[in-house]
């Protein structure tokens, strides 16, 4: 028997939504300018996570442009997870990531964006988000499977 997955309210999505809606810019402050790792982790991770969250739910193809880039910035953003200082080449690969999630954004429907928020929301107060999450978002495709992610 499937087990039934804890629901939010109206409210408590509207207010998901607009705490993910702040992440996302913050994401960007703390990508293109914060000294603060683990701030930047965190909020690029976010966003990462649910525009992925989001794509996949809507088909969106793992190929996409916008897809891989976001793919190689996830790594990034592992390999910078637990590190104070951020190289530089990190900090780009995750600024261009999260480039890529605003480019990918308008053409997500705003309810999957709002689903993989919440879904975020409630996985996080059990557990951690780690990059086997994410990679569960980003199937690899045909022509790179064996091969490290991008």
């Amino acid at each position: 028997m499937k087990r039934r997955q804890p629901r939010l309210s109206l409210i408590e999505r509207a207010l998901v939504e607009r705490d993910w809606h702040q992440t996302a810019v913050t994401a960007q402050i703390q990508a293109l300018y914060g000294d603060n790792s683990e701030g930047m982790v965190d909020a690029a991770g976010r966003v990462m996570y649910v525009v992925l969250g989001a794509a996949l739910e809507e088909g969106v193809s793992h190929d996409l442009p916008e897809i891989r880039v976001i793919r190689g910035a996830v790594n990034a953003v592992h390999d910078q997870a637990g590190e104070e200082a951020i190289p530089d080449a990190r900090r780009q690969s995750i600024v261009s990531g999260l480039e890529a999630c605003e480019r990918l954004i308008p053409a997500l429907e705003r309810r999957s964006l709002i689903n993989a928020a919440c879904d975020l929301k409630l996985r996080m107060k059990t557990q951690h988000i780690h990059l086997s999450d994410f990679l569960a978002l980003i199937p690899a495709s045909p022509s790179t499977q064996g091969a490290p992610a991008a």
